[in-house]
């Protein structure tokens, strides 16, 4: 069992090394440690037996293994520890007037990576717990039109699109009773089902033609079944990963999906080392943190970095811009709430 001596070596040990990279000696801890450093040597053999550090091939010097930064994760690492540089920081990046979710959301992803050196990711609130709550068309002119499709009385998405040929004034207004009817307070999940099973049957009793129809519901509805995700600082991975790493990340949607799966229902907050299913990311710290989007659910913030990152700082800026993001989104859902529509 670890004694609270080797638990404070183990912990300076992570932080020195996660700056510098460099091995750490019992000489290194003296001035940290009040022992000897023949006692500060035996505790450090003590926790290279129990697989918490690793001995360096170079030198006589120490440094964490991946079991040394899980330990040192679970019973160390406090997320509310926040680094008031990084947060005075933080709130000057986010200084300015936000007109659309999108460039909020990949603003903080951008913030994220620069600041941590790391790739990060951003997601919006799961689509399939999202509920249609309001849904219009606008006429533009004769050949084009807008639907305005508003998800959670807070998240309103505009789509342009063509009027079908020989589509009259009473077609359109007929496409908006149907959504009303049949679409209106139902889940995403539950639209992308009926879409395919009940859509078609019921089209067909007001359209003679139905696949101009069909056509047109799936340009309308496709971008609300799409994961809104951020990424930043994918190129930042080519200096502690591979190219896989890389290349997982020009996948968004895929990406989205493999974070969403390690963090379980009920935690907001999780720190993977070296964990993952996911090949491109086996070796390496995926630090994912839920964030509040107000009126509307839960998003994501994640950072893809190196085993060795420094996990305090990486954690408090997370952790920092969780809160002000949901700061910013809440002033930003109150606009919205003022009838303004989000165009695209």
């Amino acid at each position: 069992m670890i004694t609270q001596r080797q638990k404070d070596i183990l912990n300076l040990i992570v932080e020195i090394f996660t700056k510098t990279h460099e091995p750490i000696g019992s000489k290194t801890l003296q001035n940290s440690i009040a022992s000897s450093s023949a006692t500060i040597r035996n505790d450090m053999a003590a926790l290279e037996k129990m697989g918490l550090l690793e001995k360096a091939h170079t030198s006589s010097g120490r440094l964490p293994s991946q079991e040394g930064f899980r330990y040192f994760v679970e019973h160390s690492l406090n997320p509310d520890n926040l680094d008031e540089q990084d947060a005075y920081q933080v709130i000057k990046a986010f200084d300015f007037e936000v007109f659309r979710l999108d460039d909020l959301l990949q603003k903080a992803s951008d913030v994220l990576a620069e600041l941590t050196g790391y790739a990060s990711l951003i997601m919006d609130v799961e689509p399939k717990r999202q509920c249609l709550t309001a849904f219009d068309i606008v006429k533009l002119s004769n050949h084009d039109a807008l639907a305005v499709l508003t998800l959670d009385e807070a998240s309103p998405i505009t789509v342009q699109f063509a009027i079908p040929k020989n589509f009259l004034d009473s077609d359109l207004l007929t496409v908006v009773t149907i959504v009303r009817e049949r679409l209106l307070n139902q889940t995403v999940l539950d639209i992308h089902y009926r879409l395919r099973t009940e859509l078609p049957q019921i089209i067909q009793k007001y359209f003679p033609r139905t696949d101009n129809v069909l056509d047109l519901f799936d340009h309308i509805f496709k971008q609300i079944f799409q994961e809104k995700v951020f990424v930043a600082g994918k190129i930042k991975t080519l200096e502690f990963a591979g190219l896989e790493t890389y290349q997982f990340l020009d996948n968004p949607q895929s990406a989205a999906l493999e974070i969403r799966e390690t963090i379980p229902e009920d935690e907001t907050y999780r720190v993977q080392i070296a964990e993952s299913r996911e090949k491109s990311l086996s070796e390496l710290t995926v630090i994912s943190q839920k964030f509040l989007i107000p009126y509307r659910g839960f998003g994501i913030l994640t950072v893809i970095g190196p085993v060795d990152l420094d996990y305090r700082r990486t954690v408090s800026l997370i952790t920092i811009i969780s809160r002000i993001l949901a700061i910013k989104l809440g002033d930003f859902y109150r606009y919205l709430n003022s009838n303004h529509y989000e165009v695209h």
